[in-house]
């Protein structure tokens, strides 16, 4: 069995490999190809790293105190800080003239919350005829703001001859199956509008699908976007 490697790294190896050799360079110094002062000195600079080192850890386990206690202290300042100002609103809210409380406290008044922006547009509109029921599988793609939720999607419809579109259902998701359509027109035209409590989203580009024949009796579908 040989020797152990000699060590470079990470240093509390280092430094244990040298506290393991001090005695056995000082005791076989000259038979090993060292000499008596450089056993003395090997074993001398060992002890004070070791003792540097030793305040080093002892520097890392005073900070990582410090710094949980500067931690525990910040938490509890802020909740006192939290309670105080709300406490003040509260107060302010019961008096003739709250503004002379915010003033005397210089606490401002609760922000009124901005209202989040409407949902977006739907764009990236595809479709799929389903073979199963001949229905129509609309998808699209629509980015919301940040932070929203509850999005829904309007979806309406316009066959040819119709001036106006008409409604014909609303999906939670960026997908819809017209169950409604019946295969004879040439093309039919889509809507969709994003909706989340009052607020709607700008109406997407009306999305036009055409109908025509690709070999025996297959349908062929492709589609058109045109601008709003």
């Amino acid at each position: 069995m040989g020797a152990p490697s000699v060590p470079v790294s990470p240093r509390a190896d280092v430094l244990a490999w040298c506290q393991a050799h001090t005695d056995i360079f000082a005791t076989n110094a000259v038979a090993i190809g060292l000499t008596s002062q450089q056993a003395v000195d090997f074993e001398t600079l060992t002890g004070d790293y070791a003792a540097a080192f030793g305040e080093v850890e002892k520097a890392r386990i005073a900070l990582r105190l410090a710094v949980d206690n500067a931690d525990n202290a910040y938490t509890l300042m802020r909740r006192s800080m939290t309670q105080a100002v709300s406490d003040i609103r509260f107060f302010a809210l019961q008096q003739n003239d709250p503004q002379a409380i915010y003033n005397l406290s210089q606490v401002p008044p609760r922000a009124t919350p901005s209202q989040l922006p409407p949902p977006g547009r739907c764009t990236d509109f595809s479709v799929e005829l389903l073979d199963t029921t001949g229905a129509l599988q609309l998808r699209w793609k629509c980015v919301n703001p940040r932070g929203t939720s509850g999005t829904s999607y309007i979806v309406r419809r316009r066959l040819p001859g119709e001036t106006t579109f008409s409604f014909i259902g609303v999906t939670g998701e960026r997908r819809f199956v017209d169950q409604t359509f019946t295969a004879g027109p040439d093309s039919v035209e889509y809507t969709v509008q994003a909706q989340r409590a009052d607020r709607a989203g700008l109406e997407s580009a009306i999305f036009t699908i055409n109908f025509g024949l690709q070999g025996p009796g297959r349908t062929q579908v492709t589609t058109t976007k045109l601008a709003a």
